[in-house]
């Protein structure tokens, strides 16, 4: 840092797909970001950040990163490029799109994003409104939470659970699929205090994870049998007259329906599809109504595959029958989504929407991208996500962009693997370099993001590419067009919600970290008013309990496959952060973990090469032994670079198959062939 420039510090908000949603202090020189940690003036981040904000500034420098827009000189995924101009790149876009609108109607453009960058004006606001005025497919952004999200709204209907920062108050915790040790690291202090005021944590996962071996009390559910747990308990609760029928009369409603439903899982058949014995499900179910207030923590993985709506809905029955809310601190936290009720309407115009576009399953890109499709997607316009390597069933999705007659538009910051696809490339500035506003879907902040830099080369936000675009194409007039960042801030806080009273543009610059109107102690659905209906026992509309199957065909046992599940790892955030080496030293290459016994009876050894497959594809990986796994199940971490292993990953072996209700993934329905790569013999 040169000593003759003063130096000044800005608030930032990280903006990146994870719970914490942390406060960041940037330290600026000049122009430059000399300096990312955590605000210790914000209550949760508490002044750290994890290892990947700790290298951001990697990432802002990188090799990697797109400076100038790309127009692409080779073949498809070649990543041949070269440099263009914006005016050039628009004019191109803008007259291709003009055509493809004029021929084959809006819908043969797909937009196609996620949560790359969680500001709202990165995520929904300005690109909403040029896909709704130019009649585009509509995405069913699933991804991640879909199932999830369809169940909480129809149990609870609303995605509001207990506030985290009560978690210290809580007697009983249940990690339930989740791993804040990786996901939710600003989590671990509160669970932290939680034991040392007398809490037990108790883990519920297919996975020994960090988490579980933190907190001691281990449950190894067999992968996909959480909805067949949570049912068996709730069978149990109510056989053994163990719930609580005052608070289940009072809110609750279907309590015959869900005795219906849950009336097969007696014990023995919970054993069976879980792997659980007896004893230990029984000791369980006295475990969780036995010391309030308890809480319920579920992650997302719960609910990426087959049953995951079914799964959430067991879950959250449970929290009900045992009268959690009943206590502040209590219930079933999943998220908080819903505690930020800005005005998506204003920002996102749905009024501009022409007809009644074709809806498409971002999981099912594979199979819109083929160009049987009617009519077919012409041109797929990518930003704030990376399909080519996080998208399932990647053999199809490859494919698909390699399409010729597909015109593929970029906004990337970085080379992805998306990216080296693209016709054209643009450049996409980072969260230091532009200004949003910031929620939460763990805890009840809101943030105002200061733009702290000029951004470098002639990269822009979100919003700006998009104000390009629709000029481009002949919108640029039109008023939603022309709203700056400001105004969409202040139009996402024009509501008359009391949960965001004194909330606004003006008060967000004396103090960029706010918290909802929400006192932590209020008790959802019984403190202050949730317009819904009563708390849901009854199961989903389209998931019948009594027929989920104990467990998929166990091919291990057969000989002929393993199941694979493809979790978070701590150091990168799906393929964020995937080029930045540092975080990737300790697995060098694609690495899939095996129980010693399978090991053992494949004749492998830690460091050897194996070949996972099954009827989506293949790839290769290094084999390493490790307790955390179950014979029969497989680890591999997701996602990495596709370059970093054969041009593909470990999505060569997902399914585009969704889930039970909501549209959700199965990500972790994956069963694979395990082969030894031969080596080479040495000539």
């Amino acid at each position: 840092m040169d000593q003759n420039v003063e130096s000044y510090p800005v608030h930032g908000v990280c903006p990146h797909d994870c719970y914490d949603t942390c406060g960041l202090e940037l330290t600026v020189s000049g122009n430059r970001v000399v300096k990312i940690q955590g605000d210790h003036n914000h209550p949760v981040t508490r002044g750290f950040a994890c290892l990947k904000v700790n290298r951001y500034l990697q990432r802002l420098s990188h090799e990697d990163r797109i400076l100038f827009p790309l127009r692409r000189q080779g073949p498809k995924g070649s990543g041949l490029f070269i440099r263009s101009s914006w005016d050039e790149a628009m004019a191109d876009i803008g007259f291709r799109l003009g055509q493809i609108v004029r021929k084959f109607g809006g819908e043969a453009i797909l937009p196609y994003s996620y949560s790359g960058n969680m500001g709202v004006l990165s995520e929904a606001s300005m690109d909403r409104r040029f896909f709704h005025r130019i009649g585009a497919s509509r995405l069913a952004r699933t991804i991640c939470s879909a199932s999830a999200d369809a169940a909480l709204k129809w149990v609870y209907g609303s995605r509001i659970g207990p506030d985290p920062e009560m978690i210290p108050q809580t007697r009983r915790i249940v990690l339930w699929g989740s791993n804040p040790v990786a996901t939710n690291l600003h989590e671990i202090p509160l669970l932290d205090q939680a034991v040392a005021g007398g809490a037990k944590v108790i883990v519920i996962d297919p996975v020994k994870t960090e988490t579980a071996a933190r907190y001691g009390t281990y449950i190894a559910v067999n992968p996909g049998s959480d909805a067949m747990l949570a049912m068996g308990i709730g069978r149990y609760w109510l056989r053994e007259s163990l719930f609580d029928a005052d608070f289940v009369a009072d809110y609750g409603s279907g309590l015959e329906q869900y005795r219906q439903a849950v009336e097969p899982w007696t014990l023995s058949r919970t054993e069976q599809a879980t792997g659980l014995t007896q004893s230990v499900i029984e000791n369980l179910a006295h475990e969780l109504i036995r010391v309030p207030p308890l809480l319920i923590r579920t992650g997302y993985g719960v609910q990426r595959h087959r049953y995951g709506a079914q799964a959430i809905w067991a879950i959250s029955a449970l929290s009900i029958l045992s009268g959690s809310y009943r206590h502040s601190g209590g219930g079933h936290l999943l998220g908080n989504g819903d505690a930020f009720p800005i005005n998506w309407k204003v920002l996102t115009r749905p009024d501009l929407l022409q007809g009644t576009p074709r809806e498409i399953n971002m999981l099912q890109l594979g199979r819109a991208l083929s160009p049987d499709l009617n009519p077919p997607v012409k041109a797929l316009i990518v930003y704030n996500a990376n399909p080519a390597a996080t998208a399932p069933d990647q053999s199809a999705v490859l494919e698909g962009l390699s399409r010729e007659d597909l015109l593929t538009v970029v906004h990337e910051q970085m080379m992805t693997d998306t990216a080296r696809y693209a016709d054209w490339v643009l450049p996409a500035a980072m969260f230091p370099e532009i200004l949003d506003l910031h929620l939460s879907y763990w805890h009840r902040y809101i943030q105002l993001n200061h733009k702290a830099v000029e951004a470098q080369g002639e990269a822009v936000s979100n919003t700006e590419f998009f104000r390009r675009l629709a000029k481009a194409v002949g919108y640029g007039g039109e008023g939603w067009a022309k709203d700056s960042d400001e105004t969409l801030v202040r139009q996402a806080l024009q509501t008359s919600s009391p949960w965001l009273e004194g909330i606004s543009w003006e008060s967000l610059q004396r103090n960029p970290v706010q918290k909802v109107n929400i006192s932590p102690q209020f008790r959802p659905f019984i403190d202050f008013n949730i317009p819904l209906h009563a708390l849901r026992l009854e199961p989903l509309p389209i998931a019948d309990s009594q027929k989920v199957k104990e467990n998929p065909v166990n091919f291990h046992s057969e000989g002929v496959g393993f199941r694979l599940l493809t979790p978070s790892r701590k150091n990168t955030i799906k393929s964020s952060f995937g080029n930045i080496t540092s975080l990737l030293a300790h697995e060098a290459e694609p690495t899939v973990y095996m129980h010693v016994q399978d090991m053992s009876s494949l004749h492998l050894k830690d460091g050897d090469e194996v070949l996972l497959s099954n009827t989506q594809g293949s790839a290769r990986f290094i084999v390493q032994a490790s307790e955390r796994v179950s014979a029969g199940l497989l680890l591999s971490y997701a996602v990495r670079w596709n370059r970093d292993k054969d041009g593909v990953n470990v999505n060569q072996l997902t399914s585009q198959e969704l889930s039970d209700y909501g549209g959700g993934s199965t990500f972790y329905d994956a069963w694979v062939r395990v082969e030894a790569c031969r080596r080479e013999e040495p000539s």
